[in-house]
């Protein structure tokens, strides 16, 4: 069972938006909450990594499992609870994709913080596949421009 999921549609195929959440250090482009994060190896199932969010707080994580332009799956450990993400896409047509975020929360105290944490995740999620929506629409919509005619303005994000 999920303590949070979050889902939007987003103008963009699978590939644009795959692009987008296996570069890591470009997760503070629509994460909002995370100030850096980094993987030590390659995209793949068993790689560590780390996120820095905002506040400070080092998130060490791990990639559980990657099904390449479908979905992935990685834990983490904020303080004493045990997170488990899982982002999925699904295809709706050829320039359309449905994309889920989920989260489960454990650990030994997760009763203890699962009211506040699925709360803060509810917003963090929301907030987050938002600005994916925007950058992968962008970056679509940039991808359709023939080459002779895209420009600078074209690829700074707002």
């Amino acid at each position: 069972m999920n303590d949070v999921t979050v889902k939007v549609i987003v103008r963009s195929p699978p590939p644009v938006i795959w692009k987008i959440w296996s570069n890591f250090p470009e997760s503070p482009l629509w994460d909002t909450d995370v100030r850096h994060c980094e993987l030590n190896g390659p995209f793949q199932p068993g790689t560590q990594g780390k996120c820095v969010l905002n506040n400070g707080l080092k998130m060490p994580l791990k990639l559980e499992a990657v099904k390449p332009q479908e979905s992935y799956r990685n834990s983490a450990k904020l303080l004493w609870i045990n997170l488990e993400f899982d982002h999925r896409l699904r295809r709706l047509s050829p320039n359309e994709t449905q994309v889920i975020h989920s989260a489960k929360i454990s650990g030994p105290l997760s009763f203890l913080y699962r009211g506040l944490m699925r709360k803060a995740l509810t917003v963090a999620m929301t907030t987050a596949l938002n600005n994916l929506k925007a950058l992968a629409e962008l970056r679509a919509d940039v991808a359709c421009i023939p080459d002779g005619e895209k420009s600078e303005t074209h690829l700074h994000l707002v």
